[in-house]
Formats: structure tokens, C-alpha cells, sequence
């Protein structure tokens, strides 16, 4: 298992999202650290009875989370957003958002009770 990544590459990995509608969840990393870019969620649809929600597997950034420099999201939309409160807790990180996004998801930080231990810058 890789520690982190060199200084003299820039890495991509998906944990969720690529190629698809939903879960988005995008690591770069480059010279020892990690960005997450997004933390969202899926729809269950009639392939999957009984889900409602499906998220990315963070297994990966988990168990390097003193590497993640923050969070990043892109905008407010659930496939962005919306594993945040189900997730954040495993990685404890820095959130950077716009202000709307920021507002939205301090919202749901809220009704998770999660809202006074989340930075959101």
C-alpha cells in the first residue's frame, strides 16, 4: 500500500462517480497529500429494491486520512453532497465550498448533529 503520493507525480483515483450519474467521490493527489473533490450519494432504482441511498466505498482515503488536505465540493447537487454526514466522520477533514453549498450542507451537518465539529471554509 502506497503511503502517499510523490512529488513528482499527480495521481487521479474514483471511488465513486466515474462514468456514471451520482456518488461522486475524486482523490488528486500530488507531493505526500490528498484532495477529495465531492461526496455524494446515488439513487436505488429498480435494480436494487429495498436501497434508497448508495454510496462510495471511502475505504482507500480512510485509512490515509492524515494525508487529506480537505474536501472540496463542487456544488450543492445530492450526487455531490449528500454522503457527507454518513461519511465525513471516518475522515474529519477541512471542507471548502461555495456559500451556497456551504449553507446547504451546514444544514444537513445540523440535522446530523454534526454541524459544530465540521469545519467549512
Amino acid at each position: 500500500m502506497t503511503a502517499a503520493p510523490a512529488s513528482d507525480e499527480l495521481l487521479f483515483v474514483a471511488l465513486g462517480g466515474a462514468g456514471e450519474i451520482g456518488m461522486n467521490l475524486n482523490l488528486y493527489g500530488h507531493d505526500g497529500s490528498w484532495l477529495m473533490v465531492d461526496l455524494g450519494v446515488t439513487f436505488g432504482d429498480e435494480t436494487s429494491p429495498g436501497i434508497e441511498l448508495i454510496m462510495p466505498n471511502p475505504r482507500f482515503i480512510v485509512e490515509r486520512r492524515e494525508r487529506l488536505a480537505g474536501l472540496v465540493l463542487t456544488h450543492a447537487h445530492e450526487d455531490h453532497i449528500g454522503a457527507v454526514p454518513h461519511i465525513w466522520p471516518h475522515l474529519r477533514c477541512p471542507i471548502y465550498a461555495t456559500p451556497f453549498t456551504a449553507a446547504l450542507l451546514r444544514r444537513k451537518l445540523h440535522e446530523a448533529g454534526l454541524a459544530a465539529e465540521a469545519t467549512i471554509t
